[in-house]
Order: structure tokens, then sequence, then C-alpha cells
């Protein structure tokens, strides 16, 4: 009887902990706004989509660049000329 209870409770302690823990998940989704912005891939700062570049590298990597790392490496380019 004894063993009956504490597995009823450890499920019940189980249930409890998902429940809990999928709720967390759920809460951080991304809102609308945050749909359409990714990372600079160099600089690591958040921007629209439509303000970056995107190159992808290899068969599944796509990198983001952002018009002032672009700048910045292309000016680094020219200055090794």
């Amino acid at each position: 009887m004894t063993i009956s209870i504490l597995a009823v409770l450890f499920l019940a302690a189980i249930l409890a902990v998902s429940f809990i823990g999928f709720r967390a998940i759920i809460r951080q989704g991304k809102s609308p706004e945050d749909i359409n912005k990714e990372k600079c891939s160099i600089c690591r700062t958040q921007y629209h989509r439509s303000q970056l570049i995107a190159r992808q590298v290899g068969d599944y990597r796509l990198l983001h660049f952002c018009q002032s790392c672009i700048m910045s490496l292309h000016n680094e380019m020219l200055s090794k000329n």
C-alpha cells in the first residue's frame, strides 16, 4: 500500500514539473516583431532582415551581415592592398 502511494505521489510530481516546464517554454515564444529580426554574424547587433545581407556557407549555414560590418571588411581589405 505504501509503495503504491509513493508511486502515485512520484507520478504527480513528475506531471507537475513537466507542466511547469512546458508553460515556461510556451511563454518564451517570439513576438511578431521579433520574427523578422536577425543578428549580424559579426557584431551580433539585431536588425530587421531587410537591412541585412544573407549568405549561405556550405550546405546549411546562413550568415547575416549588416552594412557597417560589410563596410568595415571592405575598408580592411582595401588597406591590405
